[in-house]
């Protein structure tokens, strides 16, 4: 039976490794393994409770404004405080500014060349597209990397600079939104909507009747593969003052088709398959900071694996755009590699259509800060979505520091490995069935995992251990 191992795979975030065993040219088994360790939440420990903000916001390159909110928020939630409106839609806007960017990086430059210019190959490969480099590389500099900019530049009105913006804080926000601030965002974003609906445009009136006509086989390909596990998890995000504070998309999670309101008390972490000790699992309002243990017998990730009632969930656009009522599912298993790739383009659309609307909601002559203040003891969580899904950050305070800190974000459930009854995570699963013609080429494997945008900086966040840095390769079990 072939195995193949794919390591590193390119174009995400982080060092992810993937490996697969192959029969009759088929996906018969797959592990996931996130190949740097996680500690951040240990650096916190014993801090002022807001430091963890700026120091947590460094999580990722990427959504590093992400983590700066859910953690602000979690500080908040331990004080049973609520931030001025006004500080509530400039969060809104500074978020909503990170997912277009990320959301347009990852269909345009991520996984973009995956599908290139959707041209067959030819008879011998009739799933593969060719990527027309020449009009790649025009794209690229005269649309994406321009659009990348106006979206820092607009989201640095707000968060003062880009990336790690420096503005939110527990207590509201400091930036003063003047009318001029307000108009150039404004237009920036205006900017940003007019490219993004050339792009929207083209993929529905052109690229979509294009393929459905001449390359049918592909379309079914794509909607037929990476399945995944179909339960699907969304907290919610965007709260609307105007709207009784309600999400601008709603949260709940799905499980086996039901749908009901989320609850991170019924989350458990799992880290048999994963390089901590036993007592770093159990659920993240109480389990310790994590405890590295490379080596452990049967571990094969850094990532650990969490688990909503003893499910494995996905979570990224089309969990949330399908929880939220805003996106329906055209492969008729329910989820597949195509429909991921759609709703992160519909959530962009979605965003870029509405954000000029929240920029002008904010009230110049309102205020944007309360006076916070950390409480001697208290506990909080912080839910938010990151562009990638579900993210969770958990506060415990005691003596006005921080006793205990952890973090569940959307790669550490979507590329998790097994868990303690050997069920796989999202990603490993969604591998199974996946066709690799000859047994050895990987292009729809490659294609599932990115169509998920893992981000593992996030999952499995890098430090130095005391003891020197860990150079052993790592062994699959």
């Amino acid at each position: 039976m072939p195995e193949i191992m794919i390591d590193p795979v390119t174009r995400i975030e982080g060092h992810l490794a993937i490996k697969v065993k192959v029969e009759n040219e088929k996906v018969v088994d797959a592990h996931s393994s996130g190949m740097l360790w996680r500690g951040f939440e240990r650096i916190v420990v014993n801090r002022d409770p807001r430091d963890a903000p700026i120091i947590l916001s460094r999580i990722c390159g990427v959504c590093h404004s992400t983590h700066r909110i859910t953690s602000t928020r979690a500080l908040e939630d331990a004080a049973d405080f609520t931030p001025p409106d006004n500080a509530i839609r400039i969060r809104n806007i500074i978020q909503g500014i990170t997912c277009i960017y990320s959301h347009a990086a990852h269909l345009l430059v991520l996984a973009g060349p995956d599908y290139g210019v959707y041209g067959l190959a030819g008879k011998e490969h009739p799933h593969e597209l060719e990527l027309d480099v020449e009009k790649y590389y025009k794209l690229l500099h005269t649309t994406i990397l321009p659009a990348q900019r106006m979206c820092h530049e607009a989201l640095a009105i707000f968060g003062g600079k880009v990336p790690h913006h420096m503005t939110t804080l527990a207590g509201g926000v400091t930036v003063t939104p003047t009318p001029e601030k307000l108009s150039l965002a404004y237009n920036k974003m205006l900017e940003v909507k007019d490219v993004v609906g050339t792009i929207y445009n083209y993929v529905h009136e052109t690229l979509i009747p294009h393929l459905i006509e001449e390359h049918i086989e592909t379309v079914n390909l794509l909607l037929s593969i990476g399945v995944g596990v179909r339960n699907f998890l969304a907290w919610g995000v965007y709260p609307i003052p105007e709207d009784n504070y309600r999400n601008f998309l709603e949260g709940g999670v799905i499980i086996k088709g039901e749908k009901r309101k989320p609850d991170p008390a019924k989350i458990v972490e799992h880290v048999k398959h994963s390089w901590y000790t036993d007592e770093s699992g159990g659920n993240p309002a109480e389990e310790i900071p994590p405890e590295p243990q490379y080596g452990k017998p049967g571990a094969y990730s850094w990532i650990k694996a969490p688990r909503y009632e003893g499910l494995p969930c996905e979570v990224g656009p089309q969990a949330r755009m399908i929880v939220a009522g805003k996106y329906k599912v055209l492969s008729p298993y329910g989820a597949s590699l195509l429909d991921r790739l759609l709703a992160r383009l519909e959530e962009l659309k979605l965003l870029v259509d509405v954000i000029p609307d929240w920029i002008m909601s904010v009230k110049p002559e309102e205020k944007v800060y309360s006076e916070y203040k950390v409480p001697e003891t208290g506990f909080g969580i912080g839910l938010w979505e990151a562009p990638r899904g579900a993210l969770a950050h958990f506060v415990k305070i005691s003596n006005y520091k921080t006793e205990r800190y952890q973090a569940v974000v959307p790669t550490t459930w979507n590329a998790s490995p097994r868990d303690g009854n050997g069920v796989m995570g999202p990603i490993e699963n969604s591998l199974i069935g996946t066709p690799v013609p000859g047994n050895r080429e990987t292009i729809n494997v490659l294609r599932i995992v990115r169509s998920y945008d893992p981000c593992l900086a996030c999952s499995i966040h890098l430090v130095t251990p005391k003891e020197g840095i860990i150079t052993k390769e790592a062994v699959f079990h």
